[in-house]
């Protein structure tokens, strides 16, 4: 299996101290347009890890990341194997024209890149906590319909000089 164009990677360390986890991204390498739509008020970039409401399809995914203004980043497939932290997850972004926020359509600053896939690498915290202590994405261009196998890969290690290249590379000034 080839290797699709990587668009953009990003650290995303957990913030101390919060009731929902919150994940601030702190390096990053490449550019990815839209994730300047996600800036909070801080000026940073940052993302809430979010379990499954309530009513939802069965066929959801137990978590998801959702950033500012509301915006649900993308549902975390694969995030837990066997009730525990997989290392693993994808997901991709939201296809619809908009999105919720206050009772408001808001326009969806992804719509150009719905085909992408974002494969994510979760480092587990302490040995009994279940809150990651920093999620890593990669965002895949055109990849979505092979986002699970590219998860599959990166889980068995085929990714590994991908990924330190692109830890090498990102740079920790994202505002």
């Amino acid at each position: 299996m080839s290797k699709p164009n990587v668009r953009y990677y990003a650290k995303m360390e957990l913030v101390e101290g919060t009731k929902t986890p919150k994940y601030v991204i702190t390096s990053q390498c490449g550019y990815y347009p839209p994730m300047e739509k996600l800036r909070g008020r801080d000026g940073k970039i940052s993302m809430f890890l979010m379990g499954k409401r309530t009513g939802q399809p069965s066929n959801t995914p137990p978590m998801r990341l959702q950033a500012a203004r509301s915006y649900n980043f993308t549902g975390l497939k694969d995030f837990y194997k066997n009730g525990d932290l997989s290392g693993c997850a994808y997901g991709y972004p939201l296809r619809e024209d908009t999105y919720k926020s206050n009772g408001k359509n808001i326009a969806n600053p992804f719509k150009e890149y719905k085909n992408d896939a974002y494969l994510f690498c979760i480092e587990k915290g302490g040995t009994a906590d279940i809150t990651p202590r920093s999620i890593e994405l990669i965002v895949l261009e055109g990849a979505k319909t092979l986002a699970s196998a590219y998860c599959k890969a990166l889980a068995d290690g085929l990714w590994k000089d991908v990924l330190e290249q692109l830890r090498t590379n990102a740079k920790g000034d994202v505002l």
